[in-house]
Parts: structure tokens; C-alpha cells; sequence
């Protein structure tokens, strides 16, 4: 089982009452974008990791993130870990983190500050299996990198085509401004599938 399958069939579904709780939005929507989420902060990662010495930061940042979380995954809802979530946030996207939480909103019918919230539950998930993954194999930076860029294609594969014009933007050098193109082609595709009842 990947870490992204682990992190949807195991953490995510554990994590979807307390997320529900934490962003006013309803457990299906939770659901449908835990893999948008995690889609976005992998890929992140895999830029960041691609950087000079960015795969050594991540491994150095791992030793925080024992993947002891997955054990009790509603603990990403507790203030301590959406706090430490929303300083994972700033690394992983930098200035591109308002724009992707709010391109993500618009596309979802939802709020920004419930998309950061969202994603501030889902960062140190994901970071929790990454750091599992590198304990038990026993990965250096170099089979780290190796490993983040295959979990991002695995969860690019996962999540909705039309957040694909999002993924290439948090990739690329550069702001631009992607909110309105990206809410408009994947808002059609996903509007009002996120709106609680």
C-alpha cells in the first residue's frame, strides 16, 4: 500500500469527524478533498525537495514527524498540530499558499479559511507518513526526494483532473495568478459538491 493509499483508506477517513468539526464543512466534502489537499502539498514538496539542499531540510524536518500521528489521526484536529500544520503550510508552499487556498475555495464552493484549515490537517499527516516511511526504510535525503516525487505522481493520479492547472502553477517558478483560471475550470467540474447541508 503507497502513503497516499494509506493516508485515504486509514488517516483521512479517521481524520474526516474532526476535520468536519474544525472547518464547518460536512464529512463527504472532507472526503473529496483530502486528495486535493494532499495532491497539493505533495507536489510542494516534490519542488521543494528538488531545490539545492531541499531534500536534506525535509529529511532534517522528518525528525519531528514520526508518523506517530497516524496512530491516532483525529489529533490532527487539536490546536497543537494545526498550529505546527500551518508553519508546515508556509515551507511547503510559501507565497503561493494564499492563492492555492483560495483557488481551491472557489473551486470547492467553500472558504478560504476553511480550505486552511483543511490543509493544516492534512500537512502533518502527510508528513507523519513520509517520516514513518523514511524510519522504517531507512531512507536518505537522496531516496527521500526519490520517494516525495513518486507519492506526488501517485497523488496527482488521485485527485480530479481539473485541479491538474493548480499542481503545474505550485510547480512553477514564479507567482503568476492562477485563482480565477483555476476556479473556473475545476469549479465546473466540482461546484457545489463541498457545500454543507
Amino acid at each position: 500500500m503507497s502513503l497516499i493509499e494509506e493516508l485515504g483508506k486509514v488517516a483521512f477517513s479517521q481524520m474526516a469527524g474532526r476535520a468536519s468539526s474544525r472547518t464547518g464543512l460536512n464529512e463527504a466534502a472532507v472526503k473529496a478533498l483530502m486528495p486535493m489537499a494532499t495532491a497539493v502539498l505533495l507536489n510542494g514538496l516534490k519542488k521543494n525537495v528538488a531545490q539545492p539542499g531541499g531534500a536534506e531540510a525535509l529529511a532534517k524536518a522528518l525528525a519531528k514527524h514520526d508518523g506517530s500521528l497516524l496512530k491516532n489521526p483525529s489529533r490532527a484536529g487539536d490546536d497543537e498540530v494545526m498550529g505546527d500544520g500551518a508553519k508546515i503550510l508556509g515551507h511547503i508552499l510559501g507565497g503561493k499558499q494564499g492563492q492555492a487556498e483560495t483557488a481551491l475555495a472557489k473551486a470547492a464552493g467553500a472558504n478560504p479559511d476553511q480550505i486552511a484549515k483543511l490543509l493544516a490537517m492534512a500537512a502533518p499527516a502527510v508528513l507523519a507518513g513520509l517520516g514513518r516511511a523514511k524510519a522504517e526504510g531507512g531512507l536518505d535525503a537522496g531516496a527521500l526526494a526519490k520517494l516525495v516525487t513518486k507519492e506526488s505522481k501517485t497523488a496527482q493520479s488521485a485527485a480530479p483532473n481539473e485541479l491538474g492547472g493548480l499542481l503545474k502553477w505550485i510547480d512553477a517558478d514564479g507567482d503568476g495568478n492562477v485563482v480565477e483560471d483555476i476556479a473556473a475550470i475545476a469549479g465546473k467540474a466540482l461546484g457545489g459538491m463541498f457545500k454543507k447541508p
